[in-house]
């Protein structure tokens, strides 16, 4: 069994309480946070992280009131299978990341998948491993797969399901004469050990990531700082079993960790918990998950630009930064290259350079191409130069002396009496309050 100060620190990884961590069976030399069990369960948890990373992004896009961080607040790691307590409001962004649909001659989702409704939770499982959504009824499944057979088109032929009912939308099996969905990259293991530790990151603003190679580089603005959660995830008893992680910072309060396996592990003996990582964690996500808010401003497309961002095409070129292809995609939809150079204020021959093969390396232009698109910036893995919405200023400064005692001692005679009032100044860096 788990001393309390394990199960302190699982809990602050999956978002358990400590009574479900009892429940569960343990055996001796078991890890804190157990990894997959077979290859194929690895590769199904990495595939759902892509898509629940997929529908992070498209709720900080769309401005969705629920923060992205919070669309997984819940992992139960349990014998049967990982457990994922998903918000209700985001459930229906999920499936339709989840789901395997066809959208442009594409199949978009998790291969294989097929959904088994149960009576309080929702299986969802490939040939390889399976994951369960917990408090999906059967009730709200119903919902959720009319609502998507009305938006997209299932990735079935015609007749092959004999279900009649909307639930036979996930019962979905790849149909033949479709392209299939880009390979997944080599971090599989990475990618399952994020998944399930990702209430780590329940105090962040949004979460991004994008592989690169055989790293997993991971984004977010505010929360735990980066180098506590590269040394949670390396240094700690509940840390990913043979991973690296370099800590990155950026500006306005971005941080980063990029995640490879060990044979890039650095050559240092550091050991022992690190208790001064879970200080700093504490501090950054108290007093608990984070409440529901507006993340940042959606990004705002222009309205001359097909809708191609969620293509397979699409994405898989933003996700490798290939420029070339993402342009060719453009003019394919009868987008013109000098429109293209107008829209990122770049050079025709820039422009056309590209389209021939040039590959686009610097940062500051590649974020200039996603700002000109329209591009989700962190389709790209540039989440970090998007702009938080600007706090509102403080007023107190242009008040004079007796304005300002004249507050205060208003503000001071309605608490005195017992009312619940907050400072009539609402900026963060209140001159008053500072």
């Amino acid at each position: 069994m788990f001393t309390s100060s394990d199960l302190r620190r699982r809990c602050r990884c999956t978002g358990e309480t400590p009574n479900a961590v009892r429940r569960q069976r343990t055996t001796d030399g078991q890890a804190l946070v157990p990894r997959a069990t077979t290859p194929g369960q690895a590769r199904v948890e990495a595939e759902f992280l892509q898509a629940a990373v997929r529908a992070m992004a498209g709720l900080r896009r769309r401005g969705h009131p629920l923060r992205p961080t919070s669309l997984i607040n819940r992992v139960q790691l349990g014998s049967h299978a990982v457990g994922l307590q998903v918000d209700d409001t985001a459930l229906d962004d999920l499936l339709a990341e989840v789901l395997p649909t066809t959208a442009g001659g594409r199949v978009r989702g998790v291969p294989g998948l097929r959904a088994h409704p149960g009576r309080d939770h929702l299986d969802l499982r490939t040939p390889d491993g399976e994951l369960r959504l917990l408090g999906v009824t059967r009730k709200r499944w119903r919902r959720a797969a009319a609502g998507l057979a009305e938006s997209v088109e299932p990735a079935e032929p015609a007749g092959t399901t004999g279900l009649t009912e909307p639930a036979g939308l996930a019962g979905l099996t790849e149909p033949a004469g479709l392209a299939p969905v880009p390979p997944l990259p080599t971090p599989a293991g990475l990618m399952s050990g994020v998944l399930r530790r990702l209430p780590l990151w329940r105090g962040a603003a949004w979460l991004d990531g994008v592989v690169v190679g055989d790293v997993l580089e991971l984004h977010w603005r505010g929360g735990p700082p980066s180098r506590s959660v590269a040394a949670i995830l390396t240094r700690s008893a509940c840390g990913i079993a043979g991973a690296a992680a370099v800590a990155h910072e950026f500006r306005d309060a971005v941080r980063g960790v990029a995640l490879t396996t060990a044979h890039r592990r650095p050559t240092t003996t550091t050991t022992g918990e690190p208790d001064w990582a879970w200080v700093e964690w504490l501090a950054a996500t108290a007093p608990g998950p984070a409440v529901r808010e507006r993340a940042v401003r959606p990004v705002r497309a222009h309205p001359d630009l097909p809708d191609l961002w969620e293509q397979h095409e699409m994405r898989a070129a933003l996700a490798s930064r290939d420029i070339t292809t993402a342009y060719r995609l453009l003019i394919g939809h009868g987008v013109p290259a000098r429109r293209i150079a107008e829209l990122t204020d770049r050079p025709a021959r820039e422009v056309h350079r590209v389209l021939d093969g040039g590959r686009v390396e610097d940062y500051d232009t590649l974020a200039a191409i996603a700002h000109g698109l329209g591009i989700p910036p962190g389709y790209m893995g540039l989440a970090h130069h998007e702009r938080p919405v600007p706090a509102e200023p403080c007023g107190c400064s242009h008040l004079d002396e007796r304005a300002r005692r004249d507050q205060f001692l208003t503000h001071a005679a309605l608490v005195t009496v017992g009312s619940a009032v907050s400072w009539p100044c609402r900026a963060k860096t209140c001159c008053r309050t500072a």
